[in-house]
C-alpha cells in the first residue's frame, strides 16, 4: 500500500494505543477524544483490510497481524526519523526527534543533571525534539528493543540480545532503615542482626543487593525505587537506596544507612542502544554531551573525595551548616 500522511497520523494514534494498553491511556497522552482514538483505529483497519484489535469487557487485545503491524511501525518511525536527522544535517541542521529513557528519580542525582543536558540540547540542535520516558529498565530495555525509545540511560542488568551497552557511571546506594525500624538505634548492629531482617529488593538488582548479606532474606521485590523507599519508610523492611535519592529522609532524621562504611555497593550505570542504528548528527550530539557532561561530574566527585580525605573535618561542617540556619 502506498503510506499517506493520514496513515501516518493513524498509525502514531495506534501505536500510542498499543504502548499504552488501551485507549484510555492514548486519550490521555495524546489529548484526544474516545472518539477520535476510535476513528483513527478504524480507519486504519480499513485502509489496511485487518482487525488490529480486540476491545470488549476483558479490556484491550491486539490480534496476531496487529502484533506485526505494531512492529512494523517501528521500523517505520524509525526510518522516519533517521531521515529527517539526515535531511537536517545535509542543510547544516541538526533535526529530527531522539526518544530518551530513564530510570525513576534521576532528577536527585547529582552526577547526572539530565536538566543540564536538556538545557544544552536545546540550545545546540533548536530544531530538534527530545522526548523523555520514566520507566523501570525492564520496560525501557522492551521499548528500546521494539523501537520505542532510541537511548536509556539505566542500572546493569543482564544483556539483550541487538543492544549494546556503553558504561557511564557508578552510583552508589548504602543499606537503609526507617526511624521506626529496630536497627534505627542500633549503629553496633552486626551482619548477623541485619541478616535476621527483611529485605526490599529490586528484582534486577537482587544479587547485588544482598551481596554483603548471603543469608539475608528478600521478604518483598519492587519494580523501582519509590517503592523500594515506601517499603523501607514502613519500619518493616531495610534495604538500599542511592545515597542522593536517601539524603532527603536521612537529613530530616527519618532515615539512616547502616554499616555506612562496609555495606555501602556501586551500582553501574549504562548506556544502551539498538546495535542495529546508524549514528546521527543528533544521536551523535547527544552522546557527545552526556559523556562530557559525565565525565565533568566524576572529576568535581574526585576533587570533593580528596578534600574530604584531606580534611576529615570538612563534610561534618558542610552538613552542619544549614541546621545552624
Amino acid at each position: 500500500m502506498q503510506v499517506a500522511s493520514t496513515d501516518l497520523r493513524s498509525l502514531a494514534v495506534f501505536r500510542a494505543v498499543v504502548e499504552h494498553r488501551g485507549f484510555l491511556g492514548a486519550q490521555v497522552a495524546l489529548g484526544l477524544s474516545q472518539s477520535a482514538v476510535s476513528f483513527h483505529i478504524k480507519a486504519l483497519e480499513e485502509r489496511l483490510g485487518l482487525a488490529l484489535c480486540r476491545r470488549g469487557r476483558g479490556g484491550f487485545e491486539l490480534t496476531d497481524r496487529g502484533a506485526i503491524v505494531y512492529e512494523q511501525s517501528n521500523l517505520l518511525f524509525l526510518a522516519l526519523d533517521t531521515f529527517e536527522s539526515r535531511v537536517g544535517g545535509l542543510k547544516r541542521r541538526i533535526t529530527g526527534t531522539l526518544r530518551l529513557g530513564l530510570v525513576d528519580n534521576t532528577i536527585t542525582d547529582p552526577d547526572l543533571p539530565i536538566h543540564r543536558l536538556i538545557a544544552v540540547f536545546g540550545r545546540k540542535a533548536p530544531d530538534a525534539v527530545l522526548t523523555l520516558s520514566i520507566d523501570a529498565p525492564e520496560a525501557l530495555l522492551a521499548a528500546l528493543g521494539n523501537g520505542g525509545i532510541d537511548i536509556a540511560i539505566l542500572p546493569e542488568t543482564q544483556n539483550y540480545r541487538g543492544l549494546k551497552f556503553s558504561p557511564l557511571r557508578d552510583e552508589r546506594h548504602s543499606l537503609y532503615c526507617a526511624a521506626s525500624h529496630p536497627l534505627f538505634h542500633r549503629p553496633e548492629a552486626t551482619t548477623e542482626d541485619i541478616e535476621k531482617h527483611a529485605f526490599v529488593v529490586r528484582p534486577y538488582a537482587n544479587s547485588r543487593e544482598l551481596h554483603h548479606f548471603p543469608n539475608a532474606v528478600a521478604g518483598v521485590k519492587v519494580s523501582n525505587m519509590e517503592a523500594q523507599a515506601l517499603f523501607i519508610m514502613s519500619g518493616r523492611y531495610i534495604g538500599y537506596l542511592p545515597d542522593h535519592y536517601a539524603r532527603l529522609w536521612v537529613g530530616r532524621g527519618e532515615m539512616r544507612p547502616i554499616m555506612a562504611d562496609t555495606a555501602s555497593i556501586a551500582s553501574p550505570f549504562f548506556i544502551a542502544a539498538r546495535a542495529a542504528d546508524r549514528p546521527t548528527a543528533l544521536r551523535d550530539l547527544f552522546m557527545t554531551e552526556l559523556i562530557g557532561l559525565a565525565s565533568e561530574r566524576a572529576h568535581l566527585r574526585s576533587l570533593a573525595d580528596e578534600a574530604d580525605h584531606a580534611d576529615p573535618d570538612r563534610e561534618g561542617r558542610v552538613s552542619a551548616g544549614p541546621a545552624r540556619r
